[in-house]
This record gives C-alpha cells, sequence and structure tokens, in this order.
C-alpha cells in the first residue's frame, strides 16, 4: 500500500464512520466493484484507532466528566443516585450490551455478511428507508433513560450488519423514541466510544502478529491522521447538519449507492 492509497482509505474511513451511510455497507461494496481488498489488519485498526481519537477529541469535555464520575462515585454516596454523568455512564454500559451479545452470538453469520456486496446494497437501502423515515419523527423532549438506552443499543447491534448505518440507525431510533435530535446524536457519538474501542482492541493480537513492516510506518500515520482529522469534521458537520433538520437527506445518497451496488454487482 502507498502513502497515496493510506491517505484516501484514511479519507473515506473517517467520512464514512460517522456520517450515516455505513462505512462497513461502503467496504463491502467497494471490494465487489473494484476487487479491491485491503487485507493489512495493522492498518485497518489504526485508521479506526483514527477515528476513535476523533471522538475522544469532539466529546472530549463530555468524556473527561463521566470518568470523573465514575471514579468519584464510589466516595461520594449520594453522587451516585444524583449524578447525570454517572447516569450517562450506566446508560452507555446498558447500549453496548447488545452489539456485544449480537457479536459474540452471530459471528460466523456476520463475517459471511461482509462477503455478500448485495447483500450490503439491500441494507443500504434500508438504511435510507430509516434515515428517510425520521422527517417524521417528533420531538418531545424525552429525555434519556434506561429503556430509550437500550433501545439505541439494539439499533447499534443491527447495525453490525454491512449496509445498515450505526450512526444512523442509532440517531434514528432516539428521534423515534421522542428524543431531541441533537441530544440522541451526542448519545450515539458517545455510544461509539466503546464500540470502536472495543473492535479495535480485538484486532490488536491480529496486528501484532501481522506488523514488521517498519518501512510502512509513514503509510499507517498518513492513513491514521487523516482518519481522525476527517473523522472530527464529520462529527461537527453531521450534528450541524441534525440541528438543521436536515438528517434524512443522507437517506438520498444510501437510496443512489444501494441500487447501483444491486444493478451493478
Amino acid at each position: 500500500m502507498s502513502l497515496f492509497e493510506s491517505l484516501i482509505l484514511g479519507l473515506v474511513q473517517g467520512l464514512t464512520e460517522f456520517l450515516p451511510v455505513s462505512s462497513s455497507g461502503h467496504l463491502v461494496i467497494s471490494e465487489g466493484l473494484f476487487g479491491i481488498s485491503s487485507d493489512d489488519i495493522v492498518f485497518e485498526v489504526l485508521v479506526h484507532f483514527g477515528t476513535l481519537i476523533a471522538v475522544l477529541i469532539y466529546f472530549r469535555k463530555k468524556i473527561c466528566h463521566i470518568i470523573k464520575a465514575i471514579f468519584t462515585a464510589p466516595l461520594d454516596k449520594s453522587a451516585r443516585f444524583s449524578s447525570p454523568d454517572l447516569k450517562l455512564a450506566l446508560f452507555l454500559v446498558i447500549g453496548t450490551v447488545p452489539a456485544v451479545i449480537i457479536g459474540l452470538l452471530f459471528e460466523d453469520l456476520i463475517v459471511e455478511a461482509f462477503k455478500a456486496p448485495r447483500w450490503a446494497s439491500g441494507m443500504l437501502l434500508l438504511t435510507a428507508l430509516i434515515l428517510f423515515s425520521t422527517r417524521w419523527a417528533v420531538d418531545r423532549s424525552k429525555k434519556l433513560g434506561g429503556g430509550n438506552a437500550l433501545a439505541i443499543g439494539l439499533a447499534q447491534a443491527l447495525a453490525i450488519l454491512p449496509g445498515i448505518s450505526r450512526s444512523g440507525s442509532t440517531i434514528s431510533t432516539g428521534m423515534w423514541l421522542g428524543m431531541n435530535k441533537s441530544e440522541a446524536a451526542e448519545f450515539s457519538f458517545l455510544l461509539s466510544v466503546p464500540a470502536i474501542a472495543g473492535a479495535t482492541i480485538f484486532k490488536i493480537p491480529d496486528m501484532f502478529a501481522a506488523a514488521g513492516h517498519s518501512g510502512l510506518l509513514p503509510v499507517y500515520l498518513g492513513g491514521t491522521l487523516v482518519s481522525a482529522v476527517v473523522g472530527y469534521l464529520s462529527i461537527a458537520f453531521l450534528l450541524s447538519v441534525i440541528k438543521k433538520g436536515k438528517f434524512f437527506y443522507f437517506g438520498l445518497y444510501c437510496l443512489v449507492i444501494g441500487f447501483l451496488g444491486i444493478f451493478l454487482l
């Protein structure tokens, strides 16, 4: 892999990881259309790490408050029941559990799904419908709770399948539950932290097994840096689009790419 190719792949990863267009779906469809497959596990781990850095930096204040609440709770009994940040930490755990269970129970089926470009294209059409539907979602200013967190977590678990957008399905679910769209988006991005971190950690053993090409260091760093910068900008862009009530517009893009994948593959 050349430095130019790593920068392009880092760009694609940074864009599609957070925009509601399914990064996994784009990967599978691209492989099917162009016969391109990046089997460099080190690079794959690092570009995902880059998008993780983007979330951590963008929501650094909120994440620091959550971490502080977790460590101070044992020393302050009253905070265990009244701290909003501690409650948010609990909701993040609740929202993460479904994806962990589904990932472990159906790992083989999920791996097979990544080998089916037309399946991924069909799931992009489902993503398009999900995104279009948010045009009729009503903001009832409903606060985040355990039930909402579980429902959004189930949506994230469904998005393990290629073609179903993680951010698209989780934000849409929050909006349909009556949550404020900006709050639903923030919870979705925070929920991506354990999801991306878990996937990255899971691949670390394979990464070390495949490592050993020191000459590729500029390639790896280049892709990681681009995925982090573009990922940060993608988060800011998506939050801006959501505030303007234009979230459903991404459905049109998914519709076009989904049909192209079905007819061309």
